[in-house]
């Protein structure tokens, strides 16, 4: 009985300790030491996320330009939520913002979209201030809960930003409305001006990293496929600093919540060039093979 006893308060902590999780303490000077500790497929997994995105890791890869239908509708009655590990807005407006093309096997509607600071992904071993994620499930799949379950059931599109002089006034719109509940864990605020998922993509929207991965924070499933824009959108250094008076689930300041770099584990990394540089590069060797051939006749 004592052993039965013994082993229902084991579990209880078991799980209470998988509800409960964090990143690693930054310290003071700026650096982030240890490792997530989550378990689970998060410790076992082979292909998880973050990754560095490195070229000389990649293959190039050439793909039709990505569609976003619906992205520059304004989210009705947008609310931001701190999640206790993030700043995140849920898509429950009804509205479908769907992405698909640009070499995705299907079509992906939008849950949620939330921030990480600093990056989780590096470009070229290069971290980011921030890194916005837009969580979509494949729609045939018809929810989050079920796509999860299958092999590239999730996309998310990640998008990097560089520290600059100005202000990105989307993220201010985020941070004002964040604002009220920036202490509040579980709390949400409405959105104080229009935004539309839109606002946050760079120009050139068909310049990407692509592999298959994991979601970044427990459970880890195996089931997203990333697709990281090459073009980086500015936003301004005091914009970091709002971003660490976010509160986490035990009351102390979120000064940074990004995964440490994973493994790539001989899984393909495909980096896919826009057309424009895609023909550049193709004009460039077709001109150069041309003068190669002339040079050959004339030797011969």
């Amino acid at each position: 009985m004592w052993i039965l006893s013994f082993l229902v308060i084991l579990c209880g902590t078991t799980i209470a300790f998988a509800d409960h999780w964090g990143y690693p303490i930054e310290q003071a000077n700026g650096v982030v030491k240890g490792e997530e500790n989550w378990g689970g497929q998060c410790a076992l997994g082979r292909r998880q996320s973050p990754i560095d995105l490195a070229e000389d890791a990649s293959v190039v890869g050439y793909y039709p330009y990505l569609s976003f239908i619906n992205y520059t509708q304004p989210i009705q009655n947008a609310k931001v939520r701190n999640t206790g590990h993030s700043l995140q807005i849920d898509i429950t407006d009804g509205q479908e913002y769907l992405m698909t093309g640009g070499g995705l096997k299907g079509t992906y509607m939008m849950d949620q979209m939330h921030f990480h600071w600093a990056s989780e992904h590096t470009l070229n071993n290069e971290r980011y201030g921030l890194e916005l994620h837009i969580v979509s499930h494949e729609k045939r799949f018809g929810t989050f809960a079920e796509a999860v379950k299958n092999k590239n059931g999730i996309a998310v599109l990640g998008i990097l930003f560089h520290v600059s002089d100005a202000h990105n006034i989307d993220l201010k719109n985020i941070l004002d409305s964040a604002e009220p509940i920036k202490n509040g864990v579980g709390q949400s605020s409405l959105i104080k001006a229009p935004l539309a998922p839109a606002d946050f993509l760079p120009k050139n929207r068909n310049s990407f990293f692509r592999y298959e991965g994991s979601l970044t924070t427990p459970t880890c499933d195996e089931a997203v496929v990333w697709t990281v824009l090459t073009e980086t959108v500015p936003f301004a250094m005091l914009q970091i600093e709002r971003f660490k008076e976010t509160t986490d689930d035990v009351g102390a300041q979120l000064t940074n919540n990004y995964r440490q770099l994973q493994r790539l584990n001989s899984r393909p990394l495909v980096y896919v060039k826009s057309y424009e540089e895609s023909a550049s590069s193709m004009t460039a060797m077709s001109i150069s093979l041309l003068v190669l051939t002339q040079i050959v006749r004339k030797l011969l």
